[in-house]
């Protein structure tokens, strides 16, 4: 049972591997941990995926076996939450993506793949463990009815309704899921460093934000970004950039 962690030129690549369903023991919880801080520490790297081990589903969530109390009180899931994540990260979604896995997907990924034989759903509530609605703050990233849906009736929905409840981006055959995930991720990671940092700083802040403060961050990270970008081997100033095309 295990979270790999390996470096594709400027992606980085996380798979879970754990059984048939690739339930997350605790273990597992710290090893990705572990590998989001190595991730978010190298520069070398724009953009992560995160993925099911192949012919595996993505994530039928935690490992009911090991209970539901942290063997040394802390729950590491929230670590992994409180990270200040600067990069973003895709998910490659084959087959169950449920409980916890659906968590860290709508609270760990930014973009979203998934194959048409993909299935989504919270079924806490069916065991007096609901919450979910609460610990990813639900309906902030998808229309409320559908949040209300998800989670009162713990349905499993199919990816064509994952789709239409906003909760992914697209929907491929199974057996392309990881190269369309690869493809966005190389089409990210061709823009410079600091400007994906940057995007992803204001696309955290700035919803939160009065329209004012909002303009007001813009402009300091965009003046941050120019000095730092200016200060790269071969960086070009914008108006070079468009010069050139």
């Amino acid at each position: 049972m295990t979270i790999t962690y390996e470096k594709q030129g400027h992606i980085g690549v996380f798979t879970i591997d754990h059984g048939k369903v690739n339930a997350l023991t605790f273990e597992m919880h710290e090893q990705l941990h572990s590998h989001l801080v190595q991730f978010l520490n190298d520069d070398t790297v724009k953009v992560g995926i995160l993925k099911g081990s192949e012919g595996k589903c993505f994530c039928a969530g935690d490992d009911l076996n090991e209970g539901d109390e942290y063997p040394e009180g802390e729950d590491i899931s929230q670590k992994i939450l409180a990270l200040a994540r600067n990069k973003p990260i895709i998910a490659a979604v084959n087959s169950w993506c449920l409980g916890q896995g659906l968590i860290y997907l709508m609270l760990l990924t930014d973009i979203r793949v998934a194959g048409s034989g993909a299935k989504f759903g919270f079924p806490e509530i069916a065991y007096a463990m609901a919450g979910a609605s609460g610990s990813t703050r639900l309906p902030l990233h998808i229309p409320r009815v559908w949040a209300n849906w998800l989670v009162l009736t713990g349905e499993k929905i199919t990816a064509d309704k994952a789709l239409q409840y906003q909760i992914i981006n697209e929907v491929v055959p199974d057996e392309e899921v990881f190269d369309r995930a690869l493809e966005i991720a190389n089409l990210i990671a061709s823009h410079p460093l600091i400007a994906i940092q940057t995007e992803m700083e204001c696309l955290k802040k700035c919803p939160e934000m009065a329209a004012d403060e909002a303009v007001t961050l813009t402009r300091e990270l965009y003046d941050r970004q120019g000095k730092i970008y200016r200060q790269e081997p071969g960086a070009v100033s914008g108006i070079e950039h468009f010069k050139g095309k």
